[in-house]
C-alpha cells in the first residue's frame, strides 16, 4: 500500500502581478481622464465613453489572457513540483514528459538528467560498498575459519598457551568482520540524504522477527524477554534500514545484560507517532558515558567484560534522524538502560 501524496498546486492569488496589471490598466484610464482634463481638451461626455469603450476591454483582455497564461503556468510548475517532491521521498524512477511543455523543455530534460545523475550515483556508490565489503571480508573470513578449525581440531595437540592465542585470533577476526560491517554500513547511512525504497509493512512483526535473531543468546544467558507489543502496527518507510535500529538496540541489550536478567520491549502507537522502547536489567551507564553514547567509536571504558566497536548506536542514530524520529536513552549505572525511539506516522 503506497502512500498518497498530494499534488503541489498554485492558487491564483499567489501571483500578484495579475492584480498589478489589472491595477495598471485602472490607473491608465484615470491618466487619460486627467491629461484630457489638464490639457484644455474640450470635456464631452463621449470623451468618457470613449476611454471607457478602450479601457474596459483593454482590461478584460489583460485579465482573460493572464488567466489563460497563468493556468498553463500553474500546471507545468505544479508538475515540476511534484516531481521534486517524489525526488525528495527518494523516488529515483519520477520522469517528466517534454511533450508540449514548450520553454519548460529545457527545464523537464535538465531535471530528468539530473534524476539519472543521482540514480547512477546511488547505484555506483551500492555496488562499491558491497565489492569492498566483499574483498574486505573474504581474508578475514580465512583467517577466522583456519583458527577456528585449529580450535576445533587440536585433539590435545596444542599447549593451552597456543590455544589461548588460537581463540584471541578467532574473536579478534570476528570483531574485527563486524567493524568493517559496520562502518561500511554507517559510511552509507552517513551518505545518504533521502530515505529510498519505502513501503508499509508491519513494524511489531519486524521487532519480534530480530529478536528471534538473539534467541540463542537469550536463552544461553538465561534472560527473560517480554513483549509489550499489541495489534499490528503498521509503518511506512524503508524495511531494511529501520531492520538494523532493532538489530542494534536488542544486540545490545542482550550484550550488556548479565545472566539471569531481563529484557522488556514495547512498542505504542499515539496516532502521530510510533514509539518503540527497549529496556534492560543489565550494567548501564553513568552520566558522561549517556553524554557521548551516540558518537562514533565511543565505547564505555568501565565495561570492560563486553568490547564492541562503538559503531552501532551510531548507525542507529542516522537511521532514526533519516526516518526524522527521535532517539533517547535513560540509564542507571548498575541497574539498566531503557533506549526510546519516537518514529513519526506518514
Amino acid at each position: 500500500m503506497k502512500k498518497k501524496k498530494q499534488s503541489v498546486r498554485f492558487p491564483f492569488f499567489e501571483f500578484r502581478w495579475l492584480f498589478d496589471m489589472a491595477k495598471i490598466v485602472i490607473v491608465t484610464a484615470v491618466i487619460s481622464l486627467a491629461i484630457i482634463v489638464w490639457f484644455g481638451f474640450p470635456w464631452r461626455i463621449e470623451n468618457l465613453y470613449i476611454i471607457l469603450a478602450i479601457t474596459i476591454p483593454m482590461g478584460f483582455a489583460v485579465v482573460v489572457s493572464s488567466v489563460v497564461i497563468l493556468s498553463s503556468v500553474r500546471k507545468k510548475m505544479s508538475a515540476l513540483l511534484d516531481a521534486i517532491c517524489a525526488v525528495a521521498e527518494g523516488n529515483l524512477e519520477v520522469r517528466l514528459d517534454t511533450v508540449d511543455t514548450e520553454e519548460y523543455a529545457v527545464i523537464y530534460e535538465n531535471f530528468n538528467r539530473m534524476v539519472r545523475e543521482l540514480k547512477n550515483t546511488k547505484a555506483e556508490m551500492q555496488n562499491f560498498v558491497n565489492e569492498f565489503s566483499h574483498e574486505f571480508k573474504t581474508p578475514i573470513t580465512s583467517i577466522l575459519g583456519f583458527s577456528e578449525y585449529l580450535i576445533g581440531s587440536d585433539g590435545g595437540r596444542e599447549s593451552p598457551e597456543r590455544m589461548k592465542y588460537l581463540q584471541i585470533i578467532a574473536s579478534e577476526s570476528r570483531r574485527l568482520s563486524e567493524l568493517s560491517r559496520n562502518t561500511l554500513l554507517l559510511s552509507k547511512m552517513e551518505a545518504c540524504q533521502i530515505v529510498t525504497d519505502q513501503s508499509r509493512f508491519c513494524l511489531a512483526e519486524q521487532i519480534r522477527q530480530c529478536s528471534i535473531l538473539f534467541l540463542s543468546q537469550i536463552e544461553k544467558k538465561g534472560l527473560e524477554l517480554e513483549f509489550g507489543i499489541t495489534g499490528k502496527v503498521l509503518y511506512y518507510g524503508n524495511e531494511e534500514m529501520t531492520e538494523q535500529i532493532w538489530i542494534n538496540l536488542i544486540g545490545n541489550a542482550v550484550k550488556f545484560t548479565p545472566e539471569g536478567g531481563s529484557i522488556t520491549i514495547r512498542l505504542n502507537d499515539d496516532g502521530e507517532a510510533i514509539v518503540v522502547s527497549i529496556a534492560d536489567s543489565g550494567v548501564g551507564m553513568n552520566e558522561e558515558t549517556q553524554k557521548h553514547i551516540f558518537e562514533k567509536y565511543y565505547q564505555n571504558d568501565n565495561v570492560n567484560a563486553v568490547r564492541g566497536n562503538g559503531i552501532g548506536l551510531s548507525i542507529v542514530k542516522r537511521i532514526v534522524t533519516l526516518c526524522e524520529g527521535e532517539i533517547t536513552v535513560e540509564s542507571v549505572e548498575g541497574e539498566g538502560s531503557t533506549f526510546t525511539v519516537s518514529l513519526p506516522k506518514k
